[in-house]
């Protein structure tokens, strides 16, 4: 996208010609992502060095070749010495110091892919036809083994495109491969909109980590023609859940369709993309986090291709960092002044960010006085602000008669974020916006004094934002005249074409409907406008709603300064304005003592320039839009920062005619609680700032390294810990952050399943006789205990005389009643015990069977399979090892006990089929093989199983 594109775009909705019709919006669009300018001739790089990876790729080509050969999807002879020769060529490529080895990996993964689309396809017929669960299995089995080939391949190969810089790189397909180790959504799902049913959340990352999490399983269609909206909901057998008839003169009705993804064909998606994206052939690899999500995409793209106006459901994300500075309770903190030294004052016209006279020169409290001079601070203006974790009454510092609205049913308009390291952060983007000021409490933002306030929570998806929008801007009971957006999101330039019916929107909005908009930057520390290059170049990422047609995009000053702040993002096209980064705002249920409080981010320097914005509407309510923003922009000033140049923000110039390196970690948050010996993501983000690609290592307080990368898996002992994250830059520049955990270990519980002494009885067992002993066990923190963790004791004693869970031995005991322990501990030395009495008996001529079952195992969890008129089960063959010593028939029955339930009998013989039933979440089921032989004696051996259902 240009700075061109957005002044033809002013120009064509001008007065005269506002009802211009929405396709020369997307015409302008579509010209737009296929324009190409020159790129820098490409100088060689020497590959990395793959050679080790490719002979494990090899290995493992030949490893599930022979895992299948005699399998339902074996890899036929022919298939497998083509791909063998693809990796021989690829190594041959290294060993030359060829430079495009990556391009010869494209035949490789081409050729694999089609084999998981093969396998996958008959697993989904096959998962469609009742009493086809064995076939079934063994197909999935084949499936697993490509699947996992698949990503192999993939990871190499994007190892390989990692290596480029962004102004090389070779010609190839856009490729998209399932990765969930990598590509992980920060949230799994959004509430549904019946209050039910929720809308999983699925993630895309690409070779340089950039993330943009968006709904599993739901596409945005713009159209006016019902047969086409029809036509579609038949053909991906979808629902539609939301529809957008939106107030905006001209617009097209968008509707939010649940689709069946099982109906795409991933094989087409690179396809798609490359004819979506005419012109641009440099190889690229996303990773996404699921099947359903590359599915999603496929069926995206696909329609795409059939011209219709499809989006993808992206998920914003809120645009604010932790603020690493103390907070004094009873007042505020020091910094805020024009002499950063002196203490905190109460007084606004003293804080550096808004007034007159500082470094920043802002000026919006003389702006005040200005308005008040001349009786202007009466004429309100309405502002809307979107987002989640609004609480006024806590904050208790907000406008009078402030507005609190949800569009989602179910859903209480007070309720926090979704993200859980800002619950509240829609209450600190209004008070940055329209803090009171003089009323004594908390903080104080530019459009306090004129602001008529409508919080609108919404769900961060971009449909559901759309939608608050329109209901929030249009109707005569809101006619809102600003509008805040403080997140964004950045959509890979492949798939930028699924942005275009939310910029389609955004730009009737502001250019039809006459609103202001405006929309945080972000805090990657990154150019927006960043190009990437393959003969052409082109931007990498289209950032959403920054970079949206309609949208004023705000960065941020570093605080005391005229530069931008080393987190915020910038762009020489495309980031308008630069505000304060660092702003202080009132109370939030997180912190509600009555003080100012400092918060970081662009998420607060766009309701700053909003509120400067409805600042000059109200000292001339007659201006238009159009009118306001020419105001706003011909009177920024220059900084000496070539990021910032003369985009800095000037409050009373309008009324009267913008870190170093550094590294924040995301996950766990501070003073989080873990579990003991349970591994723990540790993730970090980093701002690079130029200083290049650095090393990261991370200790715990007694300096042991954790481990380096980002992020990274490790498991603390019990105890409290500081944990500190080192980011040590190329040219020598480190940067720091740390948190505080305290980590809790919860003993294990056991139980014996066999023998057992239920109804009171003791069972009776001969001298010599082996006894099969059943336990399971469960560690609360890491799960079922290895079983070298487990043993069984006999009358107290501390030696063991049997380890693990399913022993079948004699106990050494003499005749008389016994009791047996089963012990089980955990790596830090809490444990868990069960006992059960048993009698020992002098050996008899004629001994009772010996009797084991095989199948299920002991303290299994069985997923459903089937359902029948008495609800779902798992349908199993149970299985037995059963043995007479005098060679006597045996007759054999199987009972059943449900969730302590007395037992009925469900099977005879050896191996009946039997349907274990469940219910919502899981059902105990405890089968007993029941073996008499001809004399009476008889012989009983118990598991235990939970059938469970996702519900």
């Amino acid at each position: 996208m240009d700075r061109t594109r957005r002044q033809r775009a002013s120009t064509a909705w001008g007065h005269g010609t506002r009802f211009i019709a929405v396709g020369v919006l997307v015409a302008m669009v579509g010209a737009l992502l296929s324009a190409l300018s020159g790129a820098p001739e490409a100088s060689a790089r020497p590959a990395p060095d793959v050679h080790a990876d490719l002979v494990a790729l090899r290995a493992e080509l030949h490893k599930v070749a022979d895992e299948q050969r005699s399998g339902p999807a074996s890899i036929s002879a022919a298939d497998l010495a083509v791909l063998d020769q693809d990796l021989r060529h690829t190594e041959d490529q290294v060993r030359a110091g060829t430079r495009d080895v990556d391009v010869s990996l494209q035949g490789f993964t081409e050729r694999v892919g089609t084999l998981v689309a093969r396998t996958q396809q008959q697993t989904r017929e096959l998962a469609a036809q009742p009493g086809r669960e064995a076939e079934l299995a063994r197909w999935r089995q084949a499936s697993a083994g490509v699947e996992r080939l698949e990503r192999q391949g993939a990871a190499l190969r994007g190892k390989l495109l990692a290596s480029d810089p962004a102004h090389e790189g070779s010609e190839g397909p856009i490729t998209v491969v399932i990765n969930p180790d990598k590509a992980k959504p920060r949230i799994k799902n959004l509430p549904g909109f019946d209050g039910r049913t929720p809308r999983p959340l699925a993630a895309l990352v690409d070779t340089e980590g950039t993330q943009v999490d968006f709904v599993a399983n739901e596409l945005i269609l713009a159209t006016a023609d019902q047969a086409v909206l029809r036509a579609f909901v038949d053909r991906w057998r979808g629902t539609v859940v939301r529809r957008l008839h939106s107030h905006v003169r001209g617009s097209t009705p968008q509707y939010l369709v649940r689709i069946d993804t099982d109906r795409a064909d991933p094989s087409k998606l690179s396809g798609d993309l490359a004819k979506l994206n005419e012109g641009k052939k440099k190889a690229e690899l996303l990773s996404v986090s699921s099947r359903v999500a590359l599915n999603l995409l496929a069926a995206a793209a696909a329609e795409a291709n059939n011209k219709l106006s499809i989006g993808v459901n992206w998920v914003g994300e809120p645009q604010t960092i932790p603020a690493g500075s103390t907070v004094e309770a009873a007042t505020g903190p020091v910094g805020f002044n024009n002499n950063p030294a002196t203490p905190y004052s109460r007084n606004a016209y003293d804080w550096s960010y808004l007034n007159s006279g500082s470094v920043q020169d802002i000026g919006v409290t003389e702006g005040w006085t200005l308005l008040d001079s001349v009786d202007r601070l009466d004429n309100k203006i309405r502002m809307m602000i979107v987002d989640q974790g609004f609480r006024p009454a806590v904050n208790n510092d907000l406008p009078e008669k402030t507005n609190l609205i949800s569009t989602v049913p179910f859903v209480d308009p007070a309720s926090p974020n979704f993200e859980s390291d800002k619950p509240w952060h829609g209450t600190q983007v209004a008070s940055a916006a329209a803090g009171v000021p003089d009323n004594g409490r908390g903080a104080a933002g530019p459009a306090g004094p004129v602001a008529k306030l409508d919080l609108w929570y919404a769900l961060p998806d971009i449909f559901t934002v759309t939608d608050t929008i329109d209901t929030a801007t249009i109707p005569v009971q809101f006619a809102t005249k600003i509008l805040n957006m403080s997140f964004g999101l950045a959509v890979h330039w492949s798939l930028s074409w699924s942005v275009l019916p939310f910029e389609v929107y955004t730009a009737l909005l502001r250019h039809v409907a006459g609103v202001l908009l405006f929309a945080a930057a972000g805090n990657d520390g990154r150019n927006v406008d960043r190009e990437t290059c393959f003969i052409g170049c082109w931007e990498k990422y289209w950032h959403t709603p920054c970079e949206n047609n309609g949208v004023l995009c705000v960065g941020g000053l570093e605080r005391n300064t005229l530069s931008r702040a080393p987190k915020s993002n910038y762009g020489p096209e495309h980031v308008d304005i630069f505000a304060p980064y660092t702003v202080l705002v009132g109370p939030d249920p997180s912190r509600p003592a009555d003080a100012a409080y400092p918060v970081n981010g662009t998420s607060f320097s766009s309701p700053y320039a909003a509120g400067v914005a409805a600042l000059i509407w109200t000292a001339n309510p007659g201006l238009d839009a159009d009118d306001v923003q020419s105001i706003l922009l011909r009177n920024m000033r220059t900084s000496p920062d070539q990021d910032v140049k003369r985009r800095v923000i000037h409050a009373y110039g309008a009324i009267r005619d913008a870190l170093p390196a550094a590294i924040a970690i995301k996950t766990p948050s501070n003073d989080a609680t873990l579990a003991a010996g349970r591994p723990t993501e540790f993730r970090a983000a980093v701002y690079k700032d130029g200083h290049g690609t650095p090393t990261i290592t991370w200790r715990r307080g007694n300096g042991a390294v954790l481990g380096t990368g980002n992020p990274i898996s490790a498991a603390l002992p019990p105890g409290g810990h500081d944990v500190t994250v080192t980011a040590a830059f190329p040219d020598g520049t480190t940067a720091t952050d740390k948190i505080h955990v305290t980590v809790v270990n919860h003993a294990p519980t056991v139980e014996i399943t066999s023998p057992s002494n239920a109804g009171g009885s003791t069972p009776t067992f001969a001298r010599s006789e082996p006894i099969v002993f059943h336990g399971t066990s469960l560690d609360p923190d890491t799960g079922q205990l290895p079983d070298s963790r487990v043993s069984w004791h006999l009358d107290g004693a501390t030696a063991s005389f049997a380890t693990g869970h399913n022993p079948v031995t004699t106990t050494g005991a003499a005749p008389g009643t016994h009791t047996v322990t089963f012990r089980g501990c955990d790596d830090f030395g809490a444990c868990g015990t069960a006992t059960v009495k048993i009698a020992i008996r002098e050996d008899e001529p004629n001994q009772p069977p010996k009797v084991r079952i095989t199948n299920p195992p002991n303290g299994v969890d069985l997923p459903v399979n089937g359902r029948d008129e008495k609800g779902v089960f798992h349908e199993l063959t149970l299985q037995s090892n059963v043995s007479d010593p005098e060679g006597d028939p045996v007759t054999l029955v199987w009972t059943d006990s449900v969730d302590g339930q007395p037992a009925v009998q469900i099977g005879t013989g050896p191996s009946p089929t039997v349907r274990l039933y469940g219910k919502c979440e899981s059902r105990e089921h405890r089968l007993t093989l029941t073996a008499t032989d001809s004399a009476g004696n008889s012989r009983q051996d118990t598991v235990k199983v939970v059938v469970t259902t996702i519900c």
